[in-house]
């Protein structure tokens, strides 16, 4: 309150746009009190438009507290709780709601606020309504049930997420026919509820089902759904659904358990992207519902790989362009033909018995491929792709895992190369780096203990091989990294006359870049990359793991000066080149 006090005191010159961002900015419970303080803002907390009801707005807390342990404080607690955004609803001034949002464990206790709350809101235009009723406590709460005899007719919602509570089977949708998205958070479903829905939400176009009980078999029928998002979690439940939508665009599936929802049939001709999260397969029950499929990812999979998925999926799914398998089993040797496959990720997927299969690819438009295997055991791999120009290798910790490069050594007009390797591997890498004439991208991960003897003058042989490379990347973690600063800030930088670039752009180095041997690297680049733009040093672990994740650790190097590094790269850096110490 203090700080509502101060405002009045230093805002009389204030213009109104201003007072209306800072009062943007504050509690809803604080926001009311303003009204007390002046005329002239009586009626400016009615330009709140979007309404978010939980402890932190309701309460003023600066952190959640925990909620009353015992049944008694925690039901006055939920009252209190109801009857605060009651009545902030019973004196809002404001013309126009956009959107309602109430985060908090309430129940059929509370209908009376919530009711209100939400015919209120839809009477001033809300589009956005979401009633997180989540419940992380002990104690059992009647769950709220969703009726609103108010929404006959036509309203703005285009939005609703429900969760924690109940649907009547009595509920008319006929109210919700401009609804685009609806989300429905551990809500029980059945089969007449969904009917209904689906028959009056003739919009709608993004249906999530997250983790719901399912108390009947299934059938979504829609014209106009685009994204189905169906996650099961952890609910054990062993329902069949039929998925009938013309239109729609994409589905997730995802599963904790092995009883769950099984797809039966998919009838979406238009259907592009498909994504299954489970640890078995037989929940899709035919393949040909997917036969027009660009875009998979298989995810979690414990069956054998080969004989349950790709057997079937490149021999019924010949349109597809990007397949990613993310920690499913390999059992068998596994061969993958795709006429069309342009995009291909294999990552972290485990081996039988610690057995090493064969991973044959046959893809002939194949321009990027992805691996990074198990710690303990990799495949041989053989690849049949002319047209491949990126790829992601990670190599493995151990100096026995280096064999398989050399599958990806012989691809000479790979441009976009991305590597994580140990330190003992370097001696043998380098000799296949500098193989690659047309690389434009390089990005390097090194992680292994520090040896006084190495340098990484090896990277610069790498650029010079590449004439065409433009942007070089280069992630380092050092064991010890300690000892690496103190052996190494005693010695005296070593130089490399050889080398000369006049096509790199731009470089990155990240991790330990306080040890000597990175700021001689650096001050090569930047005395003789001859069009060098911008060069970073960062402290933090920046590298690709495959699939589109990136780890940013930000605990990089254990003792990370900037004006260090500034005082030995200063004097390299020319007028047409921006050094950036983060």
């Amino acid at each position: 309150m203090n700080g509502v006090k101060k405002l009045k005191s230093e805002s009389t010159e204030l213009p109104d746009c201003v007072i209306s961002h800072i009062f943007s900015m504050l509690s809803l419970k604080n926001l009311v009190k303003t009204s007390a303080l002046s005329k002239q803002w009586y009626r400016e907390w009615g330009f709140r438009k979007d309404l978010n009801f939980d402890l932190q707005n309701l309460f003023d807390f600066n952190t959640i507290p925990d909620l009353p342990i015992t049944l008694p404080l925690f039901q006055r607690f939920q009252c209190q709780f109801a009857t605060r955004f009651d009545y902030f609803m019973q004196k809002y001034p404001g013309v126009i709601i956009r959107s309602i949002r109430v985060n908090f464990p309430l129940g059929a206790d509370h209908t009376y606020a919530i009711d209100r709350l939400i015919r209120k809101g839809l009477v001033k235009g809300a589009n956005r309504i979401e009633l997180l009723f989540v419940n992380e406590t002990d104690f059992q709460i009647n769950q709220f049930r969703f009726v609103f005899p108010f929404l006959f007719g036509s309203n703005s919602l285009t939005y609703l997420h429900l969760q924690n509570c109940c649907i009547e089977a009595t509920m008319d949708f006929s109210g919700l026919k401009n609804l685009r998205t609806l989300v429905l958070h551990q809500v029980p479903v059945k089969q007449n509820i969904l009917q209904d829905l689906c028959l009056n939400c003739i919009h709608l176009e993004n249906f999530t089902l997250n983790e719901c009980t399912f108390i009947s078999d299934l059938r979504i029928t829609s014209s106009m759904l685009l994204h189905l998002n169906i996650n099961c979690g952890r609910i054990i439940t062993n329902r069949n659904i039929d998925i009938i939508a013309p239109k729609l665009l994409s589905i997730e599936y995802s599963s904790d358990c092995f009883y769950h929802l099984r797809i039966v049939n998919i009838k979406a001709h238009m259907l592009s992207k498909f994504s299954y999260r489970s640890i078995n397969i037989f929940n899709i029950g035919d393949f040909s519902g997917l036969k027009n499929v660009t875009t998979i990812v298989f995810d979690g999979i414990r069956e054998c790989l080969q004989c349950h998925v790709v057997s079937h999926l490149f021999s019924k799914c010949l349109q597809l362009e990007d397949v990613t398998f993310k920690e499913c089993n390999i059992k068998c040797d596994m061969k993958i033909i795709g006429a069309k496959l342009c995009r291909l990720r294999i990552i972290d997927c485990p081996y039988k018995n610690h057995c090493s299969y064969k991973i044959d690819i046959d893809a002939l438009n194949l321009s990027s491929f992805e691996y990074m295997g198990h710690t303990f055991m990799r495949p041989i791999i053989s690849l049949k792709a002319p047209k491949l120009s990126k790829v992601f290798w990670d190599v493995g910790p151990r100096m026995e895992d280096i064999y398989n490069f050399d599958t990806i050594a012989r691809l000479h007009l790979l441009q976009d190369l991305t590597m994580n390797m140990g330190r003992p591997q370097i001696s043998e890498l380098k000799k296949d780096l500098v193989r690659f004439q047309h690389l434009t991208q390089l990005k390097l991960f090194i992680v292994g203990a520090y040896k006084p003897d190495m340098d990484y003058f090896w990277i610069l042989d790498i650029a010079m091989a590449s004439p065409r490379l433009k942007t070089l990347s280069l992630t380092i973690q050092n064991e010890h990294t300690e000892i690496s600063h103190m052996v190494e800030s005693q010695r005296q930088r070593r130089e490399y006359v050889r080398f000369i670039h006049n096509g790199l752009k731009y470089v990155e180095l990240h991790g330990c870049v306080c040890s000597i041997d990175v700021i001689e690297l650096a001050s090569h680049l930047l005395r003789s990359a001859t069009l060098l733009k911008q060069i970073t040093l960062s402290s933090c672990h920046n590298y690709y793991i495959g699939a589109g994740r990136w780890n940013m650790d930000s605990h990089g190097c254990c003792w990370f000066e900037r004006n260090v590094i500034h005082e030995h790269l200063k004097d390299e850096v020319n007028e047409h080149c921006q050094l950036i110490i983060l």
